[in-house]
């Protein structure tokens, strides 16, 4: 399940974080008290609040799969001149 927080404090990281960005989150270091976000490094989690999934914009993908006896991609239909 992604967590997902939202900075609140972006002293000393103004180049990286934006106050009231949403970012996800890859590790969370409990014993540290670090989040480690994507593609950014490491902070401390005291800048951060946590963000629910639904206010995040996240929803994890829930597509059905075809059976197995259906082709995957039907021929298109043409369309008449």
């Amino acid at each position: 399940m992604a967590v997902f927080v939202r900075c609140i404090d972006n002293t000393l990281a103004n180049d990286v974080l934006s106050v009231g960005e949403i970012y996800e989150v890859m590790h969370i270091d409990e014993r540290d008290g670090l989040y480690a976000l994507s593609g950014l490094g490491r902070f401390t989690m005291t800048r951060f609040e946590l963000v629910s999934a639904a206010e995040a914009g996240y929803w994890p993908s829930r597509r059905r799969r075809s059976p197995a006896r259906s082709p995957p991609n039907p021929s298109p239909q043409k369309r008449p001149n």
